[in-house]
C-alpha cells in the first residue's frame, strides 16, 4: 500500500529554501518578502497544478461572502459551496483509478470496509482569506521563530503560523499547532463512540477556551515574554453520560514543554476534590470506547518529545476540505453515524496540495503509537487526515478531520474529526454539534484565572 505513495520531494516542495535543522527556523528577510508574492500570505503555492484540478489561489473570501444569509456567532455555517456538484465518486470497484491521489489511510479504509466507503470528490476551493493583522504576526514570525529545546518548544513566536517557510517537520507541525485564528472558544459537544455491533456511546461536554498569542489586539512582535508561559487554556465540563455528569478538567498548554510542560486539573464529583492530573497527555486513552489517545485530538496535540519529525515532501490528495453539510443541525445522529465510518453522503472531499509529515518513535521512548503520519493542508496549515501505527508497523487508525472558512474569524478552524479503528470495526466521532449548539469562536475571554485549580473547585461545588 505505501510502495503507491507518491510524494515531491523535499527539495522540490520547497523551493529556493535551505533544509535548516532544530532551531535554525529564521528565515532571511529576502526568503520572508516571497510571503505575499511567490507565495500566497500564509505560505503555500500560489499556482493551481498542472491539470487545473487544483485551482490557482485567489483569496477572494474574506469574511461572510456576500448573498449568504448567516445568524452571527454560534449559529450554523452557511455553506458557499453548497451548489457544487459531485465531480465523481470513488468506490472499492474503482480505486485503482484514483490511486495517486489517495493516502494510505484511505486506501485501508476502502480495503476494509469495501462495501460502504466511498469518497465523493468535489471541486477545490482556496478563496479562503486570513486578516491583515494575522498576516503581519506570520511574516514576523518568519524571520523571528525558532524551535527551542529539540522541537518541544517555540521562541520569538508572535502568534499566528508559527514557521510559514518551515525547514523540517517539526515546524510544519508547530504551524498546524498555531494556526487558528480565533482567540477563544465555546460551545456543547459531543463525542460518540459506534461499536462494529452497531451501538453507541457518547460523552457531552461544554468547553471553553482561549489562546492568548492569538488576541487581534496584540501589537505585533508581543513575544511570549509578554504572553505569559501558557499558550492555551482549555476547560471541559461533561454533562454525559451522567456517571460522569459534573467532571471538569482543565489544562494549561504551554509554549515550551521542555522549561513548562502542560499542566492540568481534575475535578471529579464523587470526591469534591480537584486534583492534579498528570496522566492528561501522550497515549492515555481518552474519550467513549477508548478508541483515541489524549494527543490524538486536533490530529496531534501536546509535547513532541517522544517522537523524531521528518518532513516527507508534498502530496496532491484527496482530502476531507470544507464540510459545512456535515455540521448541520439537519442532519441526525442516527443519519450521519452508520456503521464502521460516518455516513458518505455528507462527506466531502477536495484535491488539496498536503504537506506529509512522519513521525517515528524515538529509541527508548514508549507510545501506543510506533509511528504516525499527518497531512497538513498548505492554505490553512490544519491537519486534514492522520495515520497511526502500532509498534510492529501495521496501521491501525485512521483519522479523518473536517475543516471550514470560519466567517467571523477570518480563517479555517478544525471541526469533527473521526478516528478509525480498523481492527475493531469501530471508530469514534468527537466534537459533533449537529444536536447541540454550534461552537463560538468570538466569546469573551475569560481569564486565567477562570481555568485555574481554584476556580474548578468553585465551579465543582455549585
Amino acid at each position: 500500500m505505501c510502495a503507491d505513495f507518491r510524494l515531491l520531494p523535499v527539495a522540490l516542495a520547497l523551493p529556493l529554501l535551505m533544509i535548516a535543522g532544530p532551531g535554525e527556523a529564521r528565515v532571511s528577510e529576502e526568503e520572508a518578502a516571497r510571503l505575499g508574492t511567490t507565495l500566497t500570505d500564509v505560505g503555500a503555492n500560489p499556482a493551481g497544478n498542472a491539470d487545473g484540478s487544483i485551482p490557482a489561489y485567489t483569496g477572494s473570501m474574506l469574511g461572510l461572502p456576500e448573498g449568504l444569509a448567516y445568524g452571527g456567532p454560534g449559529s450554523p455555517y452557511p455553506d458557499p459551496y453548497k451548489d457544487d456538484p459531485v465531480l465523481h465518486s470513488i468506490t472499492a470497484a474503482d480505486v485503482d483509478k484514483h490511486r495517486e491521489f489517495l493516502s494510505p489511510g484511505l486506501l485501508a479504509m476502502f480495503a476494509t470496509y469495501p462495501d460502504t466507503f466511498r469518497v465523493d470528490v468535489y471541486p477545490t476551493h482556496r478563496d479562503g482569506a486570513y486578516g491583515q493583522v494575522y498576516i503581519d504576526k506570520l511574516k514576523f514570525n518568519a524571520v523571528n521563530a525558532e524551535l527551542v529545546n529539540g522541537d518541544d518548544g517555540i521562541n520569538g513566536f508572535t502568534g499566528s503560523v508559527a514557521f510559514p517557510i518551515p525547514a523540517n517537520g517539526a515546524e510544519v507541525m508547530w504551524n498546524s499547532r498555531t494556526s487558528g485564528p480565533n482567540y477563544t472558544l465555546g460551545g456543547t459537544y459531543s463525542d460518540i463512540a459506534v461499536f462494529s455491533n452497531g451501538s453507541k456511546s457518547e460523552r457531552r461536554s461544554a468547553l471553553v477556551s482561549e489562546y492568548p498569542y492569538a488576541n487581534p489586539d496584540n501589537k505585533v512582535g508581543l513575544l511570549e515574554d509578554d504572553l505569559g508561559v501558557w499558550a492555551a487554556r482549555v476547560m471541559t465540563t461533561v454533562s454525559l453520560p451522567v456517571r460522569d455528569k459534573g467532571t471538569i478538567t482543565s489544562i494549561f498548554e504551554p509554549y515550551d514543554y521542555i522549561t513548562y510542560a502542560r499542566e492540568a486539573w481534575r475535578y471529579l464529583p464523587g470526591s469534591r476534590r480537584v486534583r492534579r492530573a498528570p496522566t492528561v497527555g501522550y497515549d492515555t486513552p481518552d474519550g467513549p470506547g477508548g478508541f483515541i489517545t489524549v494527543d490524538d485530538t486536533l490530529g496531534f496535540n501536546g509535547a513532541m518529545d517522544r517522537f523524531e519529525w521528518t518532513l516527507l515532501g508534498k502530496q496532491e490528495l484527496y482530502v476531507p476540505f470544507h464540510n459545512y453539510k456535515f455540521d448541520s443541525p439537519d442532519v441526525s445522529y442516527d443519519t450521519l453515524l452508520t456503521p464502521f465510518h460516518a455516513n458518505p453522503d455528507y462527506m466531502r472531499y477536495e484535491k488539496r496540495r498536503m504537506w506529509v509529515v512522519e513521525a517515528n518513535l524515538r529509541e527508548g521512548k514508549r507510545h501506543l503509537y510506533g509511528k504516525r503520519r499527518f497531512y497538513i493542508d498548505e492554505d490553512s496549515w490544519n491537519i486534514t487526515m492522520t495515520e497511526n501505527y502500532d509498534g510492529r508497523g501495521e496501521l491501525w487508525k485512521v483519522v479523518l478531520i473536517n475543516n471550514i472558512y470560519e466567517y467571523n474569524v477570518q480563517g479555517y478552524v478544525n471541526r469533527a474529526m473521526a478516528f478509525h479503528e480498523l481492527r475493531a470495526g469501530g471508530y469514534i466521532i468527537i466534537r459533533l454539534v449537529n444536536e447541540g449548539d454550534q461552537m463560538d469562536y468570538t466569546i469573551e475571554p475569560l481569564g486565567e484565572a477562570y481555568y485555574s485549580p481554584t476556580n474548578v473547585r468553585k465551579l465543582g461545588r455549585r
